[in-house]
């Protein structure tokens, strides 16, 4: 049956999936793949924090230094960690996807209703341009903006079950940060997406908070794990009086390593590009309907510029981490990840930006990809 054409009508699913923007939602998912990767790096690594022998006994310090013995055993099959590992990953997957998706249906919800995605009501085949649920007409906007609501709902309850686990609460603190910055995104009065200040806020959320906020929480949620009288995973916390220096916080100390830092703003830039490409794609409705983003502000030539400036200061970026994760052998399989930027580029030179998002999206999935398979390779060494 053909869509009805006011709202209030049958639902149809494929425009609610659509409006889910599936091209963002690998933005979501990269940070937690590679927070998580960089919590196995702190615990694995020769060179991270890991786990601590705190046995007195000689006879078991003469176990670990023959590899035998229950401080040489792996983090990993201590009774739980795994376990533990991968639940606290999968809810920061929840926390970080059900935000995205929140976010999106608000982003739908204040542009339809402001009439800036007047131009979105009909099907992307005849226009190119993504079909909304509020501008089609189909939808209700109290629909749109229930369907954000629920969304944000499921994120609380994953970051509710991370700070629980972690036993960082403060995270309940982080989280309504980022409810509320998803939301004045585009909603609100003066919505910060309307003054250039987009990119900023995927930066930060999408990129800093979102992978050492993964990080952080899984080791966190295995700190006090281990052999009881022999060894422990023991990491500080903010404000403990333990000693500490530049060098122990980088190898993860706290939770939060060099590693993590310097991938997280890869991360960043990865959000920022394809915040960027979609930009640059509206910036003429943009432009028309007075929404002034970093695109229309720097204009067509200079946002152009600026997404070559990000790129390169990505590339460079990411060959450090490459280099941090697995020296040298990193570097190879980073080619792939140069490829999905150079396909992107191109796109972006053919004004095909319905492909360029697509391969911006893949850009940051074959990153996190990359960034995980590294640091498995590693093991325990470079």
């Amino acid at each position: 049956m053909p869509h009805m054409t006011k709202c209030g009508t049958k639902p149809n699913i494929r425009l609610w999936l659509r409006g889910t923007r599936p091209r963002t939602l690998p933005a979501s998912i990269a940070p937690v793949v590679v927070g998580a990767a960089a919590a196995w790096s702190v615990l694995s690594r020769y060179d991270g924090w890991g786990l601590r022998c705190i046995a007195a006994d000689e006879g078991v310090w003469m176990d670990m230094e023959s590899g035998y013995g229950p401080c040489a055993t792996p983090w990993y099959a201590l009774d739980g960690a795994l376990p533990r590992f991968l639940g606290v990953t999968l809810l920061c997957a929840g926390v970080a996807l059900f935000l995205q998706i929140a976010v999106n249906f608000a982003n739908d919800y204040s542009d339809g209703v402001r009439g800036t995605d007047a131009h979105r009501a009909d099907d992307e085949s005849g226009t190119g341009r993504p079909q909304r649920l509020v501008a089609s007409g189909l939808v209700k906007p109290k629909a749109v903006l229930a369907a954000a609501g629920v969304a944000a709902l499921l994120a609380c309850i994953c970051g509710l079950a991370v700070a629980v686990v972690s036993r960082q609460y403060w995270f309940i603190a982080v989280g309504v940060v980022c409810l509320l910055a998803g939301w004045f995104y585009t909603g609100g009065r003066h919505p910060y997406g309307y003054a250039g200040l987009g990119e900023i806020f995927v930066f930060v959320f999408f990129g800093l908070v979102a992978t050492l906020g993964t990080q952080y929480a899984i080791c966190q949620s295995l700190d006090g794990i281990g052999i009881p009288n022999a060894a422990v995973i023991d990491f500080a916390t903010p404000g403990d009086g333990s000693e500490w220096s530049w060098v122990w916080f980088d190898q993860g100390q706290f939770g939060i390593s060099g590693t993590g830092i310097h991938a997280a703003v890869c991360v960043g830039l990865n959000a920022v590009m394809l915040l960027m490409i979609n930009n640059l794609r509206d910036i003429d409705d943009d432009r028309l309907h007075g929404k002034r983003t970093l695109a229309v502000r720097l204009g067509e030539r200079g946002s152009r510029a600026a997404l070559a400036v990000c790129c390169a200061v990505d590339w460079m970026a990411s060959i450090l981490v490459m280099m941090m994760t697995w020296l040298p052998w990193g570097l190879i399989p980073w080619l792939a990840f140069a490829a999905a930027t150079v396909a992107m580029l191109r796109a972006m030179a053919r004004r095909d930006f319905g492909r360029a998002l697509g391969y911006a999206g893949m850009q940051t999935l074959v990153f996190a990809v990359v960034v995980a398979l590294n640091v498995i390779a590693a093991g325990d060494g470079w």
